[in-house]
């Protein structure tokens, strides 16, 4: 149980591109410690439902709204939860920081993540901020990635790169004041996708289905001459763009599955290393930590380098971005800004976020 002796805390509540589920965390005033965490996942049928709006982006606008709240939910009761197991109460919480789940990004023009700011406060009883991507999309940004600001609190004045292995992989590198930051391309989400269409499973465990196949070197080449692994930064990408549509376009039809599973986790490694520099530490978090064959593949293409997790700056692998957002809700209420110009591509820095208060 956690001290409760007059302390201030804040929660962080997040979900990826995987639309898995709720990752939640408390955190203290400082933003440095987590107190506590909690995952929630979501219902297969919450699943099916994010994943065709996700991939398709058919809906109706009442099918939306009921999506929105159902989310909400799962992202107040995982707050709730967090309470619960940390024997604090909602008193003790200065705000809850809930990115939502993206639904639609592209940068520069629009980002929208649901889970309504205003009902998971008036169910947890705690301000909420929300919608942290639009402010700095409405200055000229991406909206994407936000996580390089806290990345360099994390580092605070180390030289590193922090690497996310979520739906989509971003990077952060930092070197002295310089803050380097953006996404590289997809991560997890062809390859949970791809095994989901040909098995029924949410993911490959440790990788062993990808490992089973053999890269098919003409499919790998066809992925990488996309557009967007030759952009340069700022740049930022989702599921909207890279999904199996986007896979089916790069098929001839004659592969075999465990080897499109194989491609697809090279491509992945591929496209993250070109960005490593020799001798660099890198902190890997997110989902993809726990695939082992595909950590095996990062240690390999970047074997100068010292590929570690961030469980080594103190942070659970599977809770850096949740933890982000509780750091973007103190610097919200502060009056601070949080954008990182040169990682976003934005004209200016915004205070970012939508306060829903108690």
């Amino acid at each position: 149980m956690a001290d409760t002796d007059n302390a201030q805390y804040y929660i962080g509540l997040m979900s990826g591109t995987s639309l898995d589920g709720v990752d939640g965390v408390i955190i203290d005033g400082n933003t440095q410690k987590i107190i506590n965490q909690a995952y929630m996942p979501y219902s297969e049928q919450l699943k099916d439902s994010l994943r065709q709006l996700t991939q398709s982006g058919q809906t109706s606008l009442q099918n939306l709204a009921e999506i929105d709240i159902h989310v909400a939910e799962f992202f107040a009761d995982t707050a709730l939860l967090l309470l619960s197991n940390s024997g604090l109460v909602s008193e003790q919480i200065v705000a809850i920081g809930s990115h939502g789940q993206t639904i639609y990004h592209q940068g520069g023009k629009y980002s929208m993540q649901i889970a309504h700011g205003a009902l998971i406060a008036q169910k947890t009883q705690i301000t909420t901020v929300a919608d942290f991507r639009m402010q700095d999309v409405a200055a000229g940004g991406q909206g994407a990635p936000l996580t390089p600001a806290y990345h360099q609190h994390l580092l605070n004045g180390k030289s590193g790169m922090v690497i996310n292995l979520g739906g989509m992989a971003n990077l952060t590198q930092l070197s002295g004041n310089q803050v380097v930051g953006f996404d590289t391309g997809p991560a997890n989400t062809l390859l949970d996708n791809w095994i989901k269409r040909c098995k029924s499973l949410d993911y490959d465990r440790d990788g062993l289905w990808a490992r089973s196949g053999l890269v098919d070197q003409a499919l790998l080449e066809r992925m990488l001459t996309d557009a967007y692994f030759q952009k340069k930064p700022p740049k930022s990408t989702g599921p909207e763009y890279f999904n199996l549509t986007w896979l089916d376009k790069c098929l001839s039809g004659d592969e075999a599955p465990a080897d499109v599973q194989r491609t697809l986790l090279e491509l992945t490694a591929l496209s993250v290393s070109q960005y490593i520099p020799a001798g660099v530490d890198v902190y890997l978090c997110g989902g993809g930590v726990h695939n082992a064959f595909l950590v095996e593949r990062l240690n390999y293409l970047n074997l100068s380098s010292n590929i570690m997790d961030t469980s080594e700056l103190g942070i659970h692998v599977d809770y850096v971005e949740a933890a982000a957002f509780a750091f973007f809700a103190q610097r919200t209420l502060a009056g601070k800004t949080s954008n990182l110009t040169q990682v976003t591509g934005a004209k200016q820095t915004r205070i970012l976020g939508a306060i829903y208060a108690i």
